[in-house]
Order: structure tokens, then C-alpha cells, then sequence
């Protein structure tokens, strides 16, 4: 964009004061280089089920990729590549199976060796990144966002919620946390082709939850998760984790073509 040109001409000016007034803050970093699928950029719209707030009990679906409709550029600040579409080009919403993750391991096996345990396959490296950021995610905020508290006035023993949280993947197979989302954008066209088993097998969590506990059962175990997994159980005090989870502090400089 041409304000970033504009900051860009300013640091490289020899008087950087220009930058020092009151009305200006910047936060500027090194551009994240993202991994591209076609040469375009892609995220994953994942989704979050708290499926049980007395005991918190988080499951986690990793939904889909949504994909940029323009190619990138590495060197133009333009926005437009950076819009992301719900929809692949054959009109529907690709899937993390159909993203080269493999291939780009095996590309670049030398340098990631370090990064990606021996045998693991780079698909279930990134996923398993996901959930335990997600885990780190709830255990940050349970007692805020994450509480029966909220449910006081509600006339409710138990409840349940859907979010989407969104992440994306760089060429060091990092997976970085981009925000959560209140609304996971679940509209017909644009949602995974597993959808409906997706938000069928939420219903039977419900019900089997709480036919548990009116038993006087614990939560767990469920025979109902199809697809879901757990990420977060107070009742067993367990979070998700991977030994991997670590971003490489030697990040390389992005490609510029």
C-alpha cells in the first residue's frame, strides 16, 4: 500500500525522527512468509466446539483452507491477494488433505529436518501444532472466556458454543495462531463438504453429554466425537500438547519472486 511505502521512505531517511511524533505509531516486523498452495496465499478456518462448560470440555475440528483468488507477490504491499476466498476455484472449499504439505517436507527435507520429528507425517505436524496452540489458547483464557460464570442467569446447568479460529502455515511448517472468531462462518456454500456430519455429530456430543452426567458419569469418554478431538478436559486435567510446538529461531528471509 502506499502508506507502507511512505513508513518504508521514513526509516530509510536519515532523519528517522520523522517518525517521532505523538500522532504516529507504528508496530512494523518482518513480513511472515507464508507458505503458498498455486502461488496463492491460504489460511485454515478451523473450528472450536466447547462442547461443556461444567466441566470445560474444548474439542477441535480442522475444518478447512480457504484460498486467496489472486496469485501473490511477495514485493507489493497490495491488499487484494491478501483477501481470502471460502471457495477453490472448482467452487468448492478445499481441504488440508489436498494441500502439497508432503511434497514441500520432502522439498525442503534438509532444512526442515530439524523441525519435523522423523516419521511424522507434515500434514499431522501442522494439525497437531494447531491443537496445541488452541489448548494454549483456552488454559489463557478459561477463567475469562471460558466459565460457567456465564451461565449464571441463564437458568442452565451446562452449555455449549461453535467458534472458528483461523490459522496459517509458513515454509518452516510454523503454525501461527491468527485470531479466533465468534462467528465461524458456517454458510452451506462455503463449508467443508463433511459439514453435516460435522454439526450432526455436535448434537450427539450435547445429548451424550448430558445423558452422562445425569447418570452421574463423567464427560468422558464420548463414543459420539466422530471427526472432533479433544483439546482441553478440566475434568481430567489434560490440555493438548506436542514436544514440537516451537517456532525455528532461524527464520529464513522471504523468497522475493
Amino acid at each position: 500500500s502506499t502508506e507502507l511505502h511512505e513508513i518504508k521512505a521514513k526509516l530509510e531517511s536519515p532523519n528517522i525522527t520523522d517518525l517521532e511524533t505523538p500522532s504516529q505509531h507504528y508496530v512494523i516486523q518482518e513480513q511472515l512468509c507464508a507458505l503458498l498452495y498455486n502461488n496463492r496465499k491460504f489460511d485454515f478456518r478451523s473450528y472450536v466446539m466447547v462442547a461443556s462448560v461444567r466441566p470445560l470440555l474444548v474439542l477441535f475440528h480442522v475444518g478447512k483452507v480457504r484460498v486467496s483468488n489472486h496469485t501473490h507477490n511477495r514485493t507489493d504491499y497490495g491488499k487484494q491477494d491478501h483477501f481470502l476466498s471460502n471457495l477453490s476455484q472448482g467452487g468448492k472449499p478445499h481441504l488440508m488433505k489436498d494441500l502439497p504439505l508432503d511434497q514441500h517436507l520432502q522439498e525442503n527435507k534438509e532444512r526442515l529436518s530439524k523441525r519435523v520429528p522423523q516419521g511424522v507425517a507434515a500434514v499431522d505436524h501442522v494439525k497437531s501444532q494447531m491443537k496445541s496452540a488452541l489448548n494454549h489458547f483456552v488454559q489463557a483464557y478459561q477463567n475469562r472466556s471460558f466459565t460457567a460464570q456465564n451461565l449464571e442467569g441463564l437458568g442452565s446447568e451446562n452449555g455449549f458454543s461453535l467458534y472458528g479460529v483461523d490459522f496459517i502455515v509458513d515454509i518452516d511448517l510454523d503454525v501461527w495462531f491468527i485470531e479466533p472468531q465468534w462467528s465461524p462462518g458456517m454458510r452451506e456454500e462455503s463449508t467443508p463438504p463433511n459439514y453435516i456430519e460435522m454439526l450432526s455429530s455436535m448434537f450427539h456430543i450435547v445429548e451424550e453429554i448430558q445423558e452422562r452426567q445425569s447418570q452421574g458419569k463423567y464427560v468422558l469418554p464420548l463414543s459420539s466425537l466422530g471427526e472432533w478431538e479433544v483439546v482441553y478436559s478440566e475434568e481430567d486435567d489434560y490440555g493438548y500438547g506436542y514436544e514440537f510446538d516451537r517456532k525455528s529461531s532461524e527464520k529464513q528471509s522471504c523468497p522475493k519472486a
